[in-house]
């Protein structure tokens, strides 16, 4: 089944009014076409701004909290102010004219065009290239740390060929995690733009190990097959500070404006899509474009990111050396130095180690993340159900001295329960 970009499932996608298959087969879509994914996001775009200027007519009686009604309901037009209206009308007339800009460049969208294999091959979902991937990619002038946020949607697959290098914000909280929490345990599913996959992650605590004695972080990455997608791999990236006594003011701030930079090996790795940051603060913008400066990171800190790769077909021999994978470079300033940037690197190859072999807490971060999917009903989830993640959990538990891990299972036994009510 083929379908142009003016078709009106395109639309119905991107304000979340689609249902299950046909939602799957639009974001596989998607997937391999940039086109396609500009006009969902201008789409998301314009929808959340005409609701913003007319929230405060349109009552909850005629519209379901986070998403648009059906305007062929009767109850519409005779409930809707003249303003509310008149927004419904500008999406509709907006959306025609980006549909009709984007088809004038002779742009077509393909569903279902392409066998399970092909998909299978070309990692799902194809990779956004050069101009449209900053369009996905995070943006370090926000604050991603913030409590409010706007949703744009998830992080598409980058081409490594045309942009290699990638990055994250250092600081992360974890405050997303305690929402979903309340919400499940309240009996609840919680709405889809309070789950933000990075700030769950980094709720949890990791077994990194203390840095080296001549260095303040230590740098740890490790590869192994992706659960949800056994065609792709998953890279976990994480740092920790340096443990160190308070001075005499009561701080134990170790280094100020760190960075990351993940720069991946176009040999080996075709695309890359790092998992969650795909909120947008509304607040703490920085007009300079230099991207967030931390107000310093503590000792002991520690944050953990995780990334989806489409390696790059090869054959193997056991005589072939293994390629780098990725290197990622940690670069910061000490507090009391004379503002000299420092860097920190570590590269790491891929040895083909499955998933089943993967280091516990890798396995337990994939569960976390690939919960977050579920959640988000992400076009990304995979293969990926509630069953694979509590398997995936408990086999990355642990000792868990705390309990929290222990916790975060419960949750998911809960959410299946949910599901099916």
């Amino acid at each position: 089944m083929k379908m142009n970009l003016d078709d009106p499932k395109l639309t119905a996608y991107a304000l979340g009014e689609l249902e299950e298959p046909e939602k799957s087969a639009v974001a596989r879509a998607i997937g391999d076409s940039p086109e396609a994914q500009r006009v969902v996001v201008e789409t998301q775009q314009v929808a959340r701004a005409l609701r913003s200027q007319y929230e405060l007519e349109l009552n909850e009686r005629w519209i379901a909290p986070r998403r648009f009604i059906a305007v062929t309901d009767d109850s519409f037009w005779s409930k809707a102010g003249p303003l509310a209206i008149a927004a419904v009308l500008t999406l509709l007339a907006l959306i025609g004219a980006l549909v009709l800009a984007t088809n004038r460049s002779g742009s077509a969208l393909h569903l279902a065009g392409s066998s399970p294999r092909e998909q299978a091959e070309s990692g799902r979902f194809s990779a956004v290239e050069g101009e449209e991937a900053s369009q996905f990619a995070p943006d370090p002038s926000r604050d991603f740390g913030a409590a409010s946020y706007a949703y744009v949607g998830e992080h598409p697959f980058v081409s490594v060929s045309s942009n290699p290098h990638s990055g994250f914000p250092i600081v992360v909280t974890p405050g997303s995690y305690s929402e979903v929490f309340q919400s499940i345990n309240a009996g609840v599913l919680p709405p889809k733009d309070t789950v933000r996959i990075e700030q769950m992650i980094n709720y949890f605590n990791y077994d990194y190990p203390e840095p080296r004695s001549d260095e303040l972080f230590s740098v740890n990455v490790d590869v192994a097959g992706c659960p949800w997608d056994q065609s792709h791999r998953l890279v976990r990236i994480g740092l920790k500070g340096r443990e160190a006594p308070r001075d005499v003011h009561g701080a134990n701030v170790i280094a100020r404006d760190t960075k990351i930079d993940v720069e991946f090996n176009p040999v080996s790795v075709g695309s890359y899509r790092l998992i969650g940051y795909d909120k947008r603060s509304l607040k703490g913008e920085n007009s300079n474009g230099e991207g967030p400066r931390d107000k310093g990171i503590a000792a002991g800190y520690t944050v953990t990111a995780l990334y989806e790769l489409v390696p790059v077909a090869q054959q193997f021999s056991t005589r072939q050396t293994a390629q780098t994978l990725l290197s990622a470079k940690l670069r910061f300033k000490k507090p009391d130095g004379n503002g000299e940037v420092q860097s920190i690197e570590r590269s790491v190859t891929d040895d083909g180690v499955d998933f089943a072999q993967a280091h516990p807490d890798l396995k337990f971060a994939a569960a976390v993340a690939e919960f977050g999917m579920i959640l988000c009903d992400s076009g990304y989830k995979g293969s990926g159900t509630l069953g694979a993640v509590l398997k995936w959990a408990q086999e990355g538990k642990g000792d868990d001295a705390n309990g929290y891990r222990a916790g975060f299972i419960e949750m998911v036994r809960k959410t299946q329960t949910l599901k099916k009510s």
